[in-house]
């Protein structure tokens, strides 16, 4: 069983939840949307319309791309402005 701990990230695909994480990979029978309340808001949040990451994972971030693991994970357009305030004040992150 996947730990929040060890949750990369999550994904939409259609109307299910994709959740990568250290080991593993599993598929909740949620939508993003209704999947936000599950995971802490000061460790998770919502860079793209299909994407919810942790933090604490993110190995960089280049343009409109943040990178974990060996995953590039896109910024949204309407998410770059509240993205870019969250890494200024929250987090100790290569951006290049």
């Amino acid at each position: 069983m996947t730990s929040i701990l060890e949750t990369w990230f999550y994904s939409a695909i259609i109307n299910n939840t994709k959740v990568f994480a250290t080991k593993d990979t599993i598929t909740i029978r949620k939508k993003i949307s209704d999947t936000l309340n599950i995971f802490p808001e000061q460790e998770f949040f919502q860079v793209h319309k299909s994407f919810v990451i942790a933090r604490k994972h993110i190995k960089s971030i280049k343009g409109n791309k943040i990178y974990i693991g060996s995953h590039i994970i896109p910024i949204g357009k309407s998410y770059k402005v509240n993205t870019n305030g969250f890494f200024k004040t929250n987090i100790e992150v290569i951006i290049i």
